[in-house]
């Protein structure tokens, strides 16, 4: 079976934009060198845990086997078991050996199948090299990188569609669609058979409900998929024609089907009136950044920012180029959040948009205007808008005196046009000369 077929497409596209666009190839290599100098986790694990050995333990190392042989994989792999009451595995690589971690409690409680399942899952990982990608993650803060937002956040998600691929590889391992289930049922929720039945529609009733919950964007900074969709992506899997020749499934709906599955966990608007919030922001963001005649590449990036933080995964996706269209959105997401959005939604609106107008440390009366027309579009009179703009100002201690900024910006058009009326006088007089 080709592997690389299996992999999951997004992971090998995300990994591809990792090193492609966001250069990361450097970080990594970086970190892999301290990590050869300093080897101090497999020497803890040395000195902590207990490595089996054929001796040691015949039956975890006759399924070592039965998976190399499948994979037809050459490396050294040891294996360790580490005295932890979770049920959990990791897999590292150093130079040419594998190394297997699993607890104590995932190998006494799970049955030699599912014990495949995970191991093949783990496998994957060193299979499709994500392990070297894991070291972007800060050693000193472990749920940070060392990455820019936006590179930061094609990370996070890489590593959800990453388990998408190495689940496969599990699937194919184990050979059995209900043991990789029942595999992930205990570990993500600690409970065996004993507790849990497998019962896909019921799991999928959770799903359902997490689809239309503002919760569901939150879920975007975990590393794994929630379990509902990983279930879901394994069951799609194992129909399709990827896993069997004679399945119905093609490789491309198959793709297609996880890609929706994947964007539940994604950071996106799920309501409607978040989404048009989100809409308005930028576009009105881009109606501010245009109106001044030297567009500040500061405020370009505190709209990105924005987006990225506060609402969606992709806002790259959310920037609109035509003036037209610019205008459009504007008139659709006002009325939208004028007529249905709470007070609270239409004061973050126009608090966002002020952030972006400030980000160059600058508050031009043109700023100003465009934010009081935005914010008359949703519903805000002149003084409850310019109340929004200070209390803006206040919380991000930025002190910019908007008076003054309107008296300088008066004197400088007023004094542009007298020396333009100048230079143009001075040039008809020397044109009358020279007839002279």
């Amino acid at each position: 079976m080709d592997l690389n077929l299996i992999r999951y497409r997004g992971d090998l596209e995300d990994t591809k934009a990792l090193y492609d666009v966001y250069q990361v190839k450097q970080i990594i290599d970086s970190h892999e060198n301290i990590l050869k100098e300093h080897n101090s986790f497999r020497e803890q694990l040395l000195a902590n845990s207990v490595r089996l050995t054929p001796i040691i333990s015949p039956r975890i190392f006759s399924i070592i086997e039965e998976v190399k042989e499948k994979f037809q994989l050459q490396q050294q792999i040891e294996f360790f078991s580490l005295n932890d009451l979770n049920y959990n595995a990791l897999a590292f690589k150093l130079d040419t050996k594998i190394s297997i971690v699993f607890t104590s409690a995932l190998l006494e409680n799970f049955n030699d199948d599912e014990i495949l399942f995970v191991l093949g899952h783990e496998i994957g990982h060193i299979l499709f090299d994500h392990n070297r990608l894991l070291l972007l993650y800060n050693p000193s803060q472990k749920d940070s990188t060392f990455l820019p937002i936006l590179a930061e956040k094609k990370f996070l998600g890489w590593q959800k569609k990453a388990e998408i691929s190495c689940d496969r590889v599990g699937l194919i391992a184990c050979g059995n669609y209900e043991t990789a289930v029942q595999a992930l049922l205990k570990i993500s929720y600690g409970l065996t058979e004993k507790n849990l039945n497998f019962n896909l529609p019921e799991l999928m009733k959770q799903l359902e409900d997490l689809k239309e919950s503002n919760y569901s964007g939150e879920l975007s900074t975990a590393s794994h998929p929630i379990l509902p969709v990983r279930i879901k992506a394994i069951e799609l899997f194992y129909q399709s024609e990827l896993y069997h020749p004679s399945n119905q499934l093609k490789h491309a709906e198959l793709t297609e089907h996880v890609d929706q599955l994947i964007h539940l966990t994604s950071l996106y608007p799920r309501k409607k009136t978040a989404e048009m919030t989100m809409k308005f922001v930028a576009a009105g963001g881009i109606n501010l950044i245009a109106v001044e005649r030297d567009i500040q590449l500061e405020e370009i990036k505190s709209l990105i920012k924005i987006l990225a933080n506060v609402f969606t995964d992709d806002p790259e996706k959310e920037i609109l180029y035509d003036k037209t269209a610019v205008e459009k959105q504007i008139e659709k997401s006002s009325e939208f959040l004028r007529n249905k959005a709470s007070e609270n939604e239409r004061y973050y609106a126009l608090h966002f948009l002020t952030l972006v107008a400030l980000a160059d440390g600058q508050f031009t009366k043109r700023e100003k205007d465009i934010l009081l027309h935005l914010a008359g579009m949703i519903g805000f009179t002149a003084d409850d808008a310019m109340g929004v703009i200070w209390q803006t100002l206040q919380q991000n201690g930025i002190h910019i005196d908007v008076k003054l900024n309107e008296i300088a910006e008066n004197i400088k058009q007023n004094y542009t046009q007298l020396t333009s009326q100048k230079i143009l006088t001075q040039a008809s007089k020397t044109k009358k000369n020279d007839n002279i």
